[in-house]
């Protein structure tokens, strides 16, 4: 079967030449300094997309929804976007993952991050920088297999992952034939040695057709059910969560029939989420 449809979660923190957090909550993201550091993080983001994107359309995929996943969910700069694709962008986002659907028949995630804890993993986190964690049926997860696990359910593999090389180590360990390309070394929180990002186009944008060439080799990531999801803060719930059972004053958790549904009433507040459509 040939691969027709891929969906592309993307984030920042992996890209190549990152190493700082995005700079639209520091105090001078209004200034001089912190516009032009988010534009260069949102430039060198743009720039490996593209290179996915051009990568995916050579090995003969059709369309490519990309998911702009970053924190205020406006990182990707769309006007450089190359023709062909389609983006699901913005701060409202109805669901978790925005523009996934039935078409979909692998997931791709670019510029990606290392989940919290990771030792030195560049800008490693879960969710938050404050050190949350994430654990769905007792074991711990990062932003990726969150993800991933909501694509599994529908019978979507996670076919590839480029960013930092502890990012591509944790794809590899949970999912066997998953293809990465690291774009960059992590050395500790904010430092790391990078790709060219010329160099790291070119990589994402080969390593990708190899990953389409792979991906009925590779397993869709599900996670058993009933699903079990634990939320834990460094800081005190002070507020009730829609379907929350509260474990201690750190942690809630959400039960569920599956994660897709567990996933929405956890982040979204969405009691008895219907299937992407």
């Amino acid at each position: 079967m040939a691969l027709q449809s891929v969906y592309m979660v993307t984030d920042m923190e992996g890209v190549a030449g990152v190493d700082e957090w995005d700079p639209r909550k520091r105090d001078d993201a209004a200034m001089a300094r912190g516009v032009y550091d988010r534009s260069e993080i949102q430039r060198l983001l743009t720039g490996e997309v593209n290179a996915a994107a051009e990568g995916l359309f050579a090995a003969g995929v059709e369309e490519v929804i990309i998911n702009d996943g970053h924190g205020a969910g406006r990182t990707i700069l769309v006007e450089e976007l190359i023709s062909g694709v389609r983006i699901a962008r913005g701060t409202m986002r109805p669901r978790s993952l925005p523009g996934f659907g039935p078409s979909a028949q692998a997931l791709v995630q670019v510029g990606m991050h290392a989940m919290a804890g990771t030792p030195n993993a560049c800008l490693a986190h879960t969710m938050t920088r404050e050190g949350t964690i994430y654990r769905v049926n007792g074991r711990e997860i990062g932003e990726m297999q969150f993800a991933a696990y909501q694509c599994g359910q529908f019978g979507v593999p996670w076919i590839y992952t480029s960013g930092d090389s502890h990012a591509c180590v944790e794809s590899e360990l949970w999912v066997p034939g998953i293809v990465t390309a690291a774009v960059k070394e992590g050395l500790s929180e904010q430092s790391a040695i990078h790709l060219a990002p010329i160099d790291a186009r070119a990589l994402i944008r080969e390593s990708i057709q190899e990953a389409v060439g792979k991906f009925e080799q590779v397993d869709p990531l599900v996670a058993e059910t009933p699903v079990v999801l634990e939320i834990q803060q460094p800081n005190p719930w002070l507020e009730e969560r829609a379907g929350a059972e509260r474990i201690d004053e750190c942690t809630l958790r959400w039960r569920g029939a599956d994660m897709w549904s567990v996933a929405q009433l956890a982040l979204r507040g969405v009691v008895d989420a219907q299937p992407p459509r």
